[in-house]
């Protein structure tokens, strides 16, 4: 029989971070995922500015940027007719040159802003990351046939999907990372809450996603390429998105519920949002289910966890959903580490739940709102008219347009804001943690929430400097004895580093002459003295 600490059931993104982040720990790793490659047919496009710092964390930011959109390609969302018609309004996003130049707002806010890049581009670099790591025990297609636990290790058994051979394997721990259709949570007997399925209008109910390649399309649109186009006329609604800048498109279309998908024609969709026919090449065609507002009553049972879709699935608007996941793997990974290493309290993991069900629940009401919002625009009689009265009726439909999509975009407090108030390994505060919006993030070093941002005057961001574990930030030339933590981290095994910093502006911004960062980057505590007692701070913060 094998032995593995971990077992991590699903390739996704979410898995693939989550193996990625365990062997950057050295924690060696089983990951099973019954298809035998990444996926051909793309999905989200959103790595958001907090799953981009994940990934400057562990090394493939770069690699990241290097599959999106071309840099100078416009990042707008534009709202047409047709894209051969009528443009009724647009909303203005910035390139990815612009994020990425120095001064930019993006950059105020963190070391690594939104980058546009097809989750299908993005997972094929996961997997190369993966396919380089001898720690991970990669096990693309094969499948998981069943699992049991005891009180210290789970028993799985797996099978090769194409040759039947099947291997048993003990695990300390098991994580879920499947999808909505999770097969480690219907074991698990947890349901999902929430919405989902109601049939209104475009994202809300059965929709169509077209991956489709059309050089000709840019020689016929009216307007200047977009990221984004929103179709809007009598006919129906699309959304057509620009994977690479060159001909390739995702395409998403309403179609009627209970519709035979296998007898829709995906050009006839595509010819009505351009408005004309032009060459296509449909390279695959999909349905889906959009609307989804649903959280899964529990995260763990026992030393089964689960994360990514398996907790959570949402409708894309707004991009919340992969995002989410990415944020669920950064919170498990270290903790999963800990317990490997040797230094976790006996609540550590059980913590996960606690921290990352109230951020799915907080991004799921923001995303389901946008959708809302968007499905609630309806078409008006003459959009499309060549008249006066055509001109004003698009006029007012697009300032109603405006309103209604002008922050789904820009949801930067959903991005960087997520805080793990009352979670036991955080200390809590007698004044109010500072709440971000979800459009507007408030950077503050009050325990829970993501350590602020700053660039140094050597030009290198300050989260860069931080551990790989924790880190004790040491600020204001502070002549505070803080080797009493060193120590106290010593007598429990925590791993710490030590960051001295001088600067006013870092001082200015935290507030604060002593921060415990932890691995995900999170500020566990802060003070201006040591606490009477450092040991125990130190095992409060890894769930002693």
């Amino acid at each position: 029989m094998l032995e593995t600490p971990i077992i991590i059931v699903g390739g996704g993104p979410v898995g693939m971070n989550l193996a990625l982040d365990l062997a950057r720990y050295g924690v060696p790793t089983m990951l099973v995922n019954q298809p035998e490659t990444t996926p051909r047919h793309p999905q989200g496009n959103s790595h958001n500015a907090r799953t981009m710092e994940h990934y400057r964390r562990i090394g493939i930011a770069d690699k990241i940027r290097g599959v999106g959109l071309p840099m100078d390609h416009s990042g707008d969302a534009i709202i047409v007719t047709r894209i051969n018609g009528y443009e009724l309004c647009r909303i203005k996003i910035p390139t990815q040159r612009e994020r990425l130049t120095p001064g930019s707002t993006d950059l105020d806010l963190g070391p690594e802003p939104l980058q546009r890049a097809s989750q299908m581009f993005v997972e094929r670099i996961l997997k190369s990351e993966l396919d380089r790591e001898k720690i991970i025990d990669l096990r693309f297609g094969w499948k998981l046939n069943y699992f049991e636990q005891t009180s210290d290790k789970v028993f799985a058994e797996i099978e090769n999907v194409k040759s039947g051979k099947i291997e048993e394997v003990t695990c300390g721990f098991l994580i879920g990372c499947d999808g909505g259709q999770s097969t480690v949570r219907k074991s698990l007997g947890i349901k999902y809450s929430g919405k989902g399925g109601e049939e209104v209008d475009f994202m809300m109910g059965s929709m169509l996603s077209v991956y489709f390649e059309a050089s000709e399309l840019y020689s016929v649109m009216k307007t200047d390429a977009p990221w984004q186009f929103h179709s809007m006329n009598l006919d129906g609604r699309a959304s057509i998105v620009a994977l690479d800048g060159k001909g390739k498109f995702l395409m998403w279309a309403k179609i009627e519920a209970g519709q035979n998908v296998k007898k829709i024609n995906p050009e006839s969709y595509i010819t009505g949002v351009i408005g004309e026919k032009i060459p296509i090449k449909i390279i695959s065609s999909l349905p889906w289910q959009a609307g989804l507002s649903l959280v899964a009553d529990k995260y763990q049972v026992g030393r089964v966890l689960l994360a990514g879709d398996a907790v959570h699935l949402f409708t894309p608007t707004g991009g919340f959903g992969m995002n989410t996941g990415v944020g669920d793997a950064e919170n498990l990974g270290w903790k999963l580490a800990a317990w490997y290493q040797g230094w976790s309290g006996d609540k550590l993991i059980e913590s996960y739940e606690i921290e990352r069900r109230p951020v799915a629940i907080r991004n799921l009401a923001q995303s389901y709102e946008l959708a809302q919002a968007k499905a609630s625009l309806t078409v008006p009689k003459g959009i499309e008219e060549n008249s006066k009265e055509g001109d004003q009726i698009r006029k007012e439909f697009g300032v109603e347009i405006s309103e209604a999509l002008k922050e789904e975009y820009f949801c930067i407090g959903i991005q960087l804001g997520a805080r793990y108030d009352g979670s036991y390994v955080i200390n809590t505060e007698l004044t109010l943690p500072p709440v971000s919006s979800p459009f507007e993030y408030i950077a503050s070093s009050y325990p829970g929430g993501r350590a602020p941002h700053l660039w140094l005057k050597d030009g290198s961001a300050l989260f860069d400097h931080f551990g790989k574990y924790f880190t004790l930030l040491v600020l204001n030339s502070s002549q505070i004895p803080y080797e009493t933590l060193i120590k106290a981290a010593e007598v429990r095994g925590v791993p710490l580093s030590v960051v001295v910093e001088g600067s006013t502006e870092v001082f200015d911004l935290y507030e604060f002459e002593l921060i415990i960062i932890r691995p995900d980057q999170y500020v566990a505590w802060r003070g201006n003295k040591l606490p009477d007692d450092p040991v125990l701070l130190i095992d409060m913060v890894i769930g002693n």
